[in-house]
């Protein structure tokens, strides 16, 4: 009988406050958040699977000694919302747009993604989907749970919304959950913990992986980066990869203006939007998730080039 996957390691921030990391080959992905604030358990993200869901709703519960309260979905993307109802909040909470999203794509995807799943998985096995070895692992773990997730399946959306802000008091600390708009994706939620000097980004950032940028505002991801430095966190958790800070959430910053100037620089040049795509330059070339690279200069470039004469 094969060992229990092991879906996230948890690690420590403060009293009260810890980061489940996503562990490569589990069926987790993304990274998520818990806090005891005090007379309430808040979990942040609720990962790519309901078995990675279950294993972290019942790990906040013995790390806080009670329910989980709060689940807050950082953005409707299935490797953060596909565990919700698995966690077993009494409420999930995120923006109007958030929801909405959840119910119009998060929860028909699973279908069409389990339909590709078993095909990505034969290419990423025989080499026909190219991957670095550090990356292989994360794509398998990722294919995996896709396939792993029960059929029927669905997605529990939040049944809490906000706009901008919404304050949870606790006895024990405060959590700001925020929204500046939508960068990565058409609505980011953030938490931060201004006590703790602790902020949980979902993938507003990314730290050694490639970000998906195509379905989001880069422009606008820069600008909500620029007001998540100003909260002051000394500490970011990203969506995923390791722990940061200040100088990852400036690396992110730069990883969006080398794709911009590239783009302008290749307009210049009259390349063709089809023309194939520069390798990423450093540091971005030893990030995972490399043929994202493509993506989001084609996305960078189609949203900065002029308009058409009239």
């Amino acid at each position: 009988m094969a060992a229990p996957r092991e879906h996230f390691r948890l690690d420590t921030l403060a009293d009260g406050v810890h980061v489940a990391i996503a562990n490569a080959d589990g069926f987790a992905l993304c990274n998520a958040g818990i806090v005891d604030l005090g007379g309430t358990t808040l979990v942040f993200d609720a990962m790519l699977t309901p078995q990675a869901g279950t294993a972290l709703g019942l790990a906040a519960r013995r790390l806080t000694g009670r329910p989980v309260d709060l689940l807050v979905d950082s953005h409707y993307h299935g490797d953060h919302v596909r565990g919700n109802g698995a966690v077993a909040a009494r409420h999930i909470v995120s923006t109007h747009r958030v929801r909405d999203l959840v119910i119009e794509r998060a929860g028909p995807a699973i279908d069409s993604d389990r339909a590709e799943a078993a095909s990505e998985l034969e290419g990423l096995r025989s080499g026909r989907i190219p991957a670095t070895p550090a990356e292989r692992a994360v794509f398998e773990g990722w294919f995996e749970g896709i396939l792993a997730t029960p059929a029927g399946w669905t997605v529990t959306p939040p049944d809490l919304t906000f706009s901008d802000e919404l304050v949870v008091e606790g006895t024990r600390r405060r959590a700001r959950i925020l929204s500046f708009g939508g960068g990565h994706s058409p609505s980011d939620v953030l938490v931060h913990l201004p006590e703790d000097g602790v902020v949980f980004l979902g993938d507003l950032l990314a730290i050694g992986f490639h970000p998906c940028l195509w379905d989001g505002d880069p422009a606008q991801l820069v600008r909500i980066l620029e007001r998540v430095r100003g909260l002051g966190a000394e500490r970011a958790l990203p969506g995923h990869g390791p722990m940061g800070g200040d100088a990852e959430i400036r690396t992110m910053e730069g990883y969006v203006g080398c794709l911009d100037r590239l783009a302008k620089e290749r307009r210049a040049d009259g390349l063709p939007s089809e023309a194939p795509p520069p390798a990423p330059p450093s540091p971005y070339d030893e990030w995972k998730f490399r043929s994202f690279f493509a993506q989001n200069l084609a996305h960078v470039a189609a949203r900065s080039a002029p308009p058409p004469p009239a």
